[in-house]
This record gives structure tokens, C-alpha cells and sequence, in this order.
């Protein structure tokens, strides 16, 4: 069972995401084999999910930064969730995954809302959130040197994380065993590898 800690991992990967957000029944990760994966809004693990494209349509969407909070990122999203409520797409509040946010917060769908209710995501597309554009490869052309500096940063400071090869997420490696504060480590890691710090 994976505790409120890994689920606030997601938060980091969130940024990714990518970009952002939890599913796939409601938690940041999932196991098979006993293997966790960081998910992708819309509920595909890693890098299986398509990247969401950037157009002009993406003019007054919130723009997620390398270092907003966790909490900010979920008040940013709520818009976006309330819209995805409103056009049938099952939604709860947030109960217990995320305490430190605000009353009455929704929480992420447990279905990939692009594959199963594109119409849904298409009504609220402009409401959703951008990813920081450092963690866009089509806007950072440094992307995957980047993206190999955080894997390395998340490794070399105790959180054993495999990349997943298109850059899209990782997995936690197999048997080793994480800290307690993997989350802050991953967040950590990716604002200096993709801020250049």
C-alpha cells in the first residue's frame, strides 16, 4: 500500500507532467510487479502518456513554475477539475491524499480523461494547467540533458528512481529502499537540474 508520502512524489512528477496531476485510481503511483510508477495526469504511467500540445490555445491557462508548491499546484488545477465535474467526468474531493490542501479540494479522476472523455478534455483544455515550460521538450531544447541531471541528482542523493527512456517519468528501482523525504528530494532535484542551478 503506498503511503501519503510516495503520493506527495506525484506532486514533483506533477510538474512533469506533464503535465500534472494524479490519477489512475486516485493514487500518484501504482504497483505491478512491485514496481511503483510516478503517473501522468489522465492516468497513463511515465512517459506512456502523450505530452499535451501547445498552441495559441494555450494563451490564459495558469503556467505551473519549477517551484510551485504541491498545494498551489492543486488550487491551480481546481478549475480545470470543476469543468471535467461538470461535463459528467467522475470526480471526488480530495479526503485524505492531501491534507494540507484546502477544504472541499477536488481530486484527480481515476481515468485517462483524454482516451475515455476526450470531450470532456476538449470543453476544459483551457483550463488546465501548463507544465513550467523548462520541463517541456518542444519549448527546452536542453530537455533530456536536464532530464538525465535530475535522475542522476535523485539517485545520488538517496531517492533510487530508472528513467524511463523518452524522458517522460521513472520508476522507482526494485527492492531499494527509499527516504522518508523522497518527495522533497525529488522536487529538489529537478528545480536545480532544470533551472541550471
Amino acid at each position: 500500500m503506498l503511503n501519503e508520502k510516495n503520493l506527495l512524489l506525484c506532486g514533483a512528477v506533477l510538474a512533469l507532467t506533464l503535465i500534472t496531476g494524479c490519477s489512475s485510481g486516485g493514487d500518484a503511483e501504482s504497483e505491478k510487479d512491485g514496481v511503483a510508477s510516478v503517473t501522468e495526469p489522465g492516468g497513463a504511467k511515465g512517459g506512456a502518456a502523450k505530452r499535451p500540445e501547445t498552441d495559441d490555445s494555450d494563451s490564459g491557462r495558469p503556467q505551473i513554475r519549477l517551484d510551485t508548491t504541491q498545494v498551489e499546484e492543486i488550487r491551480m488545477y481546481q478549475g480545470y477539475l470543476h469543468c471535467l465535474k461538470d461535463h459528467g467526468v467522475p470526480i471526488s474531493s480530495k479526503g485524505s491524499k492531501m491534507p494540507e490542501a484546502d477544504p472541499g479540494s477536488l481530486w484527480f479522476p481515476s481515468i485517462n480523461v483524454a482516451e475515455e472523455r476526450p470531450e470532456a478534455e476538449k470543453a476544459c483544455l483551457g483550463k488546465r494547467p501548463l507544465p513550467p515550460p523548462e520541463l517541456d521538450p518542444k519549448k527546452n531544447p536542453d530537455y533530456m540533458d536536464d532530464y538525465s541531471k535530475w535522475i542522476a541528482c535523485d539517485n545520488r542523493r538517496g531517492l533510487k528512481v530508472n528513467p524511463l527512456p523518452d524522458g517522460g517519468g521513472w520508476n522507482y528501482k526494485p527492492g531499494a529502499t527509499q527516504p522518508r523525504n523522497a518527495d522533497e528530494i525529488d522536487k529538489e532535484c529537478m528545480i536545480e537540474a532544470f533551472s541550471g542551478e
